[in-house]
């Protein structure tokens, strides 16, 4: 008698498992269809982040320009590390920012 006891409330731990992941699906409201993923994305573009680092290195390394030069780089850096949490629609593609 034990084992049915046990038995039922696995199977029902698993039916409200599976009910709770379903309430939390956030679903597209473009399309529909697709289920809204969490994702993580670079808002900036990453080639103009890497040449302003080259740009503020040369300009650090040149004696009058060293100022501009530490300004560029940390600029870049921002450019290069930064990331924006989305979420991301795995049907059509479409990106909510996440708060």
């Amino acid at each position: 008698m034990k084992e049915t006891n046990q038995e039922k409330t696995v199977v029902e731990a698993g039916s409200a498992g599976e009910n709770a992941q379903q309430a939390q699906a956030v679903h597209c409201l473009l399309c529909e269809q697709g289920v809204m993923k969490r994702a993580t994305i670079r808002p900036y573009n990453q080639l103009l982040g890497y040449f302003s680092l080259i740009v503020g290195l040369m300009f650090f390394l040149l004696g009058p320009f060293a100022p501009l030069g530490m300004v560029l780089v940390f600029v870049a850096l921002y450019l290069i590390l930064s990331k924006k949490d989305v979420w991301l629609c795995d049907k059509c593609g479409a990106m909510v920012e996440r708060l």
